[in-house]
């Protein structure tokens, strides 16, 4: 959980100011961004991972400007699925040098858009290297290996396995390779990423060990691999304990990896994720079979728990001194998944309370809609000590 949220007294506090006073402020429901965690994380991973090779954030974990334009003045690049978030980062002052274009469905649009600005692209499969090919010969690619790794997290954001729409499978990789090359293009880089909200450092270790022979035997078919895109997927702690240990994947790396091979990684929730708490406000009360505390904040406004069943812990912005109840926290929206936690045990929360649920910093406001007819959220960011409205509702 996000250090920089603690209580003073019984108020709730995100870097020394109340949320009380910013859910006054802005209205509810609002999403309130730390920029002293975003620099803390991104300082972390430049200090470990950083001084083995280059860090490029997922734009796609939050794209909002003022979050990528912090990102990026500590020396990171981007890592982009669409135009849109390759223009994002450029608007963000992002040089093109340092974007890179993954995903497993580009347009030939977007391909014409990339290539005419020099961005680097990973290709997902034959015919889009085929594509790529006849709009610019000679270009530099990735391919994107699917190394047939499970990294064990959640069914829909695991990317590594068999089964999984990413990339090519390894066994495949050597002819892909020699596609490439017979096409005219220059495939100097394996790309890989095989999941998000990863906590252990096995399934790097496992899908190293076979990029590492597919490299060699590249390399021994006469195709100069420079490049090891290792992805990111690095998970954090969304309850009590530690992030993932970015310090050991260098170790483990420092150690494998060749002399003279350049190294990538594509961090997003690792330095987003834990900055972001949604305040939301209590609306009604119901207890019957069970418990409900029905807030302003919907399944529209962050997915997760309904999409993933993703834990994200909730709190009461000003604490009550009476017995815990088990309350099931669920928003306005008309569908029975509007629910952020089930038997989260609190002092019954009265009319007009407001509750802050956390690390929401990564795929929360990124991933949500209108759906029901309702705004988009505005989002703050707490910088130097004060809160600075960054995107304002509904927009």
């Amino acid at each position: 959980m996000n250090n920089n949220l603690a209580y003073q007294g019984s108020d709730l506090m995100l870097d020394h100011l109340p949320l009380a006073s910013i859910a006054r402020e802005y209205g509810t429901p609002v999403y309130v961004y730390s920029a002293s965690s975003i620099r803390g994380q991104a300082t972390r991973l430049m200090q470990s991972l950083g001084t083995i090779g280059s860090l490029r954030y997922a734009v796609k974990a939050n794209a909002n400007p003022a979050l990528l334009a912090l990102v990026f003045s500590m020396g990171f690049g981007a890592d982009t699925v669409s135009r849109g978030e390759i223009q994002a980062a450029l608007d963000a002052g992002c040089p093109a040098d340092r974007i890179v274009f993954s995903g497993v469905g580009k347009t030939q649009e977007e391909l014409v858009f990339a290539l005419d600005l020099g961005i680097f692209i990973n290709a997902e499969s034959e015919e889009e290297l085929a594509a790529i090919a006849r709009l610019r010969a000679g270009a530099h690619v990735g391919i994107r290996i699917n190394p047939g790794v499970d990294a064990h997290t959640h069914q829909y954001i695991t990317t590594g396995t068999e089964e999984n729409k990413f990339g090519v499978p390894i066994d495949a990789a050597p002819d892909v390779f020699r596609l490439a090359m017979d096409a005219g293009l220059v495939p100097n880089t394996i790309s890989c990423h095989i999941g998000s909200q990863i906590m252990s450092l096995e399934p790097y270790r496992k899908t190293l060990a076979r990029l590492l022979e597919l490299r060699d035997s590249l390399m021994g078919d006469g195709i100069p691999v420079s490049t090891l895109d290792m992805g990111g997927g690095f998970g954090i702690n969304y309850g009590e304990g530690a992030d993932f240990a970015v310090e050991d994947l260098k170790a483990l790396l420092r150690r494998d990896v060749p002399k003279g091979m350049k190294l990538w990684f594509e961090p997003g929730r690792y330095i987003v994720g834990h900055a972001g708490t949604l305040v939301t406000r209590v609306l009604y009360r119901k207890r019957y079979a069970r418990t409900f505390v029905v807030v302003d904040a919907g399944m529209n406004d962050l997915i997760r728990p309904a999409l993933y069943q993703a834990h994200h812990a909730i709190l009461p912005v000003t604490r009550r001194d009476s017995e815990p109840t088990p309350c099931d926290i669920v928003g306005p929206v008309c569908e029975s998944a509007d629910c952020f936690a089930r038997d989260v045990p609190m002092p019954l929360p009265e009319q007009g309370d407001l509750l802050a649920i956390c690390d929401t910093g990564a795929y929360g406001w990124s991933m949500s809609s209108t759906y029901n007819g309702r705004p988009l959220l505005p989002e703050v960011l707490i910088e130097d000590g004060e809160p600075v409205l960054i995107r304002e509702r509904g927009l």
